[in-house]
């Protein structure tokens, strides 16, 4: 059985390639830009080059895992033709070039789609582009084209995770005992280790479904960031100089437990702990 991962060198994507590289199925990662640290077994399909040995065209997977997914942020500021580009139209493109009828399309999705938990409430670009890939994948699934099993998630970390993102910035600064410029820090954030986010999508392979099935795939337990600084600082000794404040909110936050707008993933792996989680992606981040 073949396995496509859209978005293989990503944060998600490379991990579950490396994860499933051992299964039955054989691998396949579409990437946009050539790997310089692929994954040993891993067969790469650059979006712009045609597969040697068998035409790209030729080839139908069993399952298409998406997590493709671009985000733009204060520091890395993202057109919108970019955001639509990387977050819809190169994923549906390839969703159905690669498929049939039987073929299972695991789309990971966010919860920034369906604002104060109401479904397609969109109030920035980055949640818009994903639920217009929602929408068209609900729309071709229930023609026949495939089955798609779509994933909401919340926040994913781990080793590996971008330097930008929330919870490697706040470890580089207790790392360095830099300054840290930060909303207020009211915002809700939920977090699942990524190593559980792979084995979740996993337990997805095996789900029977037809048509469109969506779930949500975070935890019941949420964290404002300043939780989540407090935390740090009773499981590190380091005292990172916090200016909250300092920047606003983006506009999109939860500052109270919105309702679940779909069912909760009901395979969903949680077994690494906040702290636990935390300890080992600092201490990946000191190798």
């Amino acid at each position: 059985m073949k396995l496509l991962v859209i978005g293989g060198s990503g944060f998600l994507g490379r991990k579950i390639a490396e994860r499933l590289i051992s299964s039955d199925y054989e691998i396949f990662a579409l990437v946009r830009s050539k790997d310089l640290s692929p994954v040993s077994g891993c067969n790469y399909i650059q979006l712009d080059e045609t597969n040697t040995g068998q035409s790209i065209s030729d080839l139908k997977f069993d399952v298409i895992i998406n997590v493709a997914m671009k985000r733009s942020t204060r520091d890395n500021i993202v057109s919108e033709e970019s955001l639509l580009l990387l977050n819809f139209t190169l994923p549906i493109q390839s969703i159905r070039k690669y498929s049939t009828p039987k073929t299972l399309v695991i789309n990971t999705s966010t919860y920034i789609q369906n604002y104060f938990g109401e479904i397609g409430n969109t109030i920035e670009s980055y949640g818009a582009t994903k639920e217009r890939l929602s929408k068209a994948l609900k729309f071709e699934s229930e023609l026949g084209h495939f089955r798609v099993i779509d994933l909401y998630l919340f926040t994913l970390y781990g080793p590996g995770d971008r330097k930008s993102h929330l919870v490697p910035t706040l470890l580089d600064a207790f790392r360095n005992n830099s300054k840290l410029e930060l909303s207020e820090g009211r915002q809700l954030i939920n977090l699942l280790y990524v190593g559980d986010a792979v084995e979740s999508i996993i337990n997805a392979l095996n789900l029977d479904v037809s048509g469109y099935t969506p779930f949500c795939m975070w935890l019941e337990e949420y964290y404002s960031v300043r939780d989540l600084v407090a935390l740090l600082q009773g499981n590190f000794s380091f005292e990172p100089r916090v200016e909250w404040g300092a920047k606003q909110y983006s506009g999109h936050e939860m500052f109270e437990p919105w309702a679940m707008p779909f069912e909760q993933f009901p395979f969903l792996v949680s077994v690494t702990s906040l702290e636990k989680g935390l300890n080992y992606t600092y201490s990946c981040m000191l190798e």
